[in-house]
């Protein structure tokens, strides 16, 4: 066991066990953790992996510092714990932040100082820093991503101290943060390279005086610096700007870098070269919603682990070529993006996910056909070129939305079909209860360890499997009187414990119409990459991700077998844009019936139609509602309008066109065709359940109710409905 403490208090920060060498690193923390814990934020989770990984952090203080809520209270945990451990440790900490973070480790000098830096006093060391030449700031810091430190250091001519010099301006007088500056105001060529294929407007990057301050004020808006990396989706903001999402992907994807603020710069660049109204682009990007371009936690972690693949020597072991990380990622974005995947699921290869994602609409065809290009033939070379369409593909599969969100696609004037941003499968599974849940994901075991797990992050790998088997098995006993082998009496490790989990995956309770085979998908995969997990301890993240959104699924919510599913929508006026729509409450089974209430934007105070049906599971047996059904009947005749409007209940008329709604038992279709004597009168579209929203502002609420086999809405807030 290591010696670092178990119970961690917030003084705990400041003291330490006295037989534990004290040196300047230690000493440095002192002062700065407050400052740490202030900066950090989410690179808490892989810098305490990193130290984790070094085995600086047992398993038991790496779960106290996951188990915190905010990531302020993880970074206390983790400091506490390094200023326990003595100067080993805060040494490490530095550098897992400046390997991390080269911009933040720089803004707070966090390489590790040496002894003779100790002998100097603060103020020293400070004055000291101020006289540090610009030159021996290593050329990978001035790149806002760590996969463009290369280009730089082999391709691009940086502003160093030399070109300051030249311009009368000493280095020595120049602060890292009027370096950056200086940097960006200077003309940098592309490489050749790209000179050659790119468009002819990513042949330079001339940064002129007002575009550069467009681009500190959308620095502002967004929320991005130097140290941002990949993090949000900027194609969105480029279509928010009024451009074509192509022309948008096709400059995107020619960048030499994938991180937020080249892709920002260039997005400006582009912007004003081409349509040159900075008031524009300005009323445009404040305009905007940040929230529209952010990430879930998944995609977070899974640009983390593309960047660092990037960073990785690869050996010639086959486990370890770059493809292999590839195409982890490429298969969890197939996971994400696949209705239903196959209960026999294959191991499939890149080149096999690439064929899959190339087949599934809610994939950019543009994208899967850059990376068939690129991974036509197997290189370890092809990583570096397929950082960005991979990142992108990332980007656009993992958006941070409400898995109910539905946006506005137009298709003719007024019409919008209503597109779900994320796949929502739906199936028996009713979910465990939370006490159930809380004692497997909280409890310890005391299976048979071997050399194979001798590592500390394989061991953490073999808990969060048992876990995950343990609550297989409950899941199993809940649907059969065969409970099965309890794993609690089973001494399995390695190979016999991942055994176990396909084995059970594989029983008939884990059927698709029973168990979501996005989640089955996810801990398959966890068991497949489990060979190079010793080479990428970062996988580990990824893994402890799956079990978090495994033990969430897990929670009992009607929504894992109920779903209202949103067609399209016809808005009643000329300007009026569909936004979007979106779950505010789960939805809640009561008196008999089912309720959920859904909230409308609209860009303007506008009445529409909106078309919906619901299905799910009852008793583990498959149901689709559209009823009362709808009729939308067409014709050029205004007397045969007339006609049709006695014939049902009439939602909306407008121009030649009349919405009804069909009476309980009543063949309305029939009476409708009746009045139609030949195709030229008109014509009808049958569709499902129908209702008339006349908002009172530009966002509404709206309670729908399945009961009796028949859907019904009523007014939440701010809304008629009809």
């Amino acid at each position: 066991m290591a010696d670092g403490p178990h119970s961690l208090k917030s003084s705990d920060i400041h003291r330490g066990p006295s037989d534990i060498h004290r040196g300047p690193s230690e000493q440095k923390l002192r002062k700065q953790s407050h400052e740490l814990c202030n900066r950090l934020g989410s690179l808490v989770t892989p810098i305490s992996m990193k130290l984790f990984s070094k085995e600086l952090l047992n398993p038991h203080e790496l779960e106290l510092i996951q188990n915190e809520v905010t990531t302020y209270s993880q970074c206390q945990k983790l400091v506490a714990v390094c200023l326990g451990k003595g100067e080993k440790a805060c040494s490490s900490l530095y550098q897992a932040i400046l390997e991390e973070d080269q911009f933040l480790s720089y803004e707070i000098d966090a390489h590790p100082p040496t002894e003779e830096d100790d002998t100097l006093s603060w103020q020293s060391q400070q004055a000291n820093k101020e006289q540090t030449s610009l030159s021996q700031v290593p050329k990978s810091i001035l790149c806002s991503s760590p996969d463009c430190a290369k280009a730089v250091e082999e391709t691009w001519p940086v502003l160093n101290r030399m070109s300051l010099e030249d311009s009368g301006i000493p280095g020595s007088m120049v602060s890292n943060t009027e370096f950056l500056n200086l940097r960006e105001e200077t003309y940098v060529s592309m490489p050749e390279s790209k000179q050659e294929t790119g468009p002819q407007n990513l042949q330079s990057f001339p940064v002129e005086e007002n575009q550069q301050a467009l681009l500190h004020e959308a620095m502002q808006l967004f929320q991005i610096d130097a140290s941002s990396g990949m993090s949000l989706n900027i194609c969105k903001l480029g279509v928010a700007l009024g451009l074509p999402r192509d022309t948008v992907m096709n400059y995107l994807l020619a960048l030499e870098t994938a991180d937020d603020l080249s892709q920002l710069r260039a997005l400006i660049n582009w912007f004003m070269d081409n349509i040159g109204d900075s008031e524009r682009l300005k009323l445009r990007m404040r305009m905007c919603d940040r929230k529209r371009m952010e990430l879930s936690q998944r995609g977070k972690l899974l640009l983390e682990l593309l960047q660092q693949a990037c960073q990785m020597q690869y050996s010639e072991e086959e486990d370890m070529h770059p493809a292999v990380i590839v195409q982890f990622i490429l298969r969890d974005c197939l996971t994400e993006v696949q209705e239903e995947l196959p209960f026999q699921q294959p191991n499939l290869g890149l080149v096999d996910c690439l064929q899959e994602l190339q087949k599934n609409s809610r994939v950019d065809p543009l994208i899967v056909q850059e990376l068939q290009e690129i991974w036509n033939e197997i290189e370890p070379s092809n990583l570096q070129q397929s950082v960005i369409s991979v990142a992108q593909l990332v980007r656009d599969t993992f958006p941070l939305v409400h898995p109910s969100e539905h946006e506005g696609m137009f298709l003719s004037k007024r019409r919008y079909k209503c597109y779900q941003r994320l796949v929502q499968r739906v199936t028996a599974f009713k979910g465990l209860p939370v006490t159930a849940v809380r004692r497997v994901f909280t409890s310890k075991h005391s299976a048979a360890r071997t050399a194979e797990f001798s590592d500390s992050v394989c061991r953490q790998y073999e808990d969060l499997c048992f876990k995950i088997l343990k609550v297989l098995y409950r899941i199993k006993g809940q649907h059969s009187a065969n409970h099965g082998t309890n794993p609690d009496n089973a001494q399995l490790s390695g190979h016999d414990l991942a055994n176990a989990i396909h084995n059970v995956l594989s029983e008939p309770e884990f059927a698709c119409s029973l168990f979501d085979s996005g989640v089955r998908s996810r801990i398959l995969t966890l068991l497949d990459y489990k060979s190079i997990l010793v080479h990428v301890p970062y996988l580990l993240t990824l893994h402890c991700n799956t079990t978090s959104l495994l033990a969430d699924y897990l929670k009992r919510s009607e929504s894992h077998s109920f779903q209202f599913c949103f067609e399209d929508i016809h808005i009643f006026h000329d300007v009026a844009a569909f936004h979007n729509l979106y779950s505010i409450k789960d939805p809640v089974a009561i008196d008999n019936g089912i309720e959920e209430v859904f909230r409308f934007r609209v860009s303007e105070q506008a009445s529409f139609v909106v078309r919906l049906y619901c299905r799910g599971y009852i008793d583990r047996k498959a149901f689709k509602c559209q009823e009362p059904a709808s009729y939308l009947f067409h014709s050029t005749q205004e007397s045969i309008l007339r006609e049709a409007q006695d014939l049902g209940t009439v939602i909306a008329v407008e121009r030649q066109c009349v919405w009804l709604r069909r009476n309980v038992e009543e063949d309305l279709k029939t009476r409708l065709e009746k009045l139609l004597p030949d195709s030229q009168s008109g014509y009808i579209e049958e569709g499902t359940c129908c209702f008339l929203i006349k908002p009172l502002s530009t966002e509404c609420d709206v309670r729908f109710i399945f009961k009796d086999n028949a859907i019904s809405a009523k007014a939440e807030r701010d809304a008629d409905v009809l």
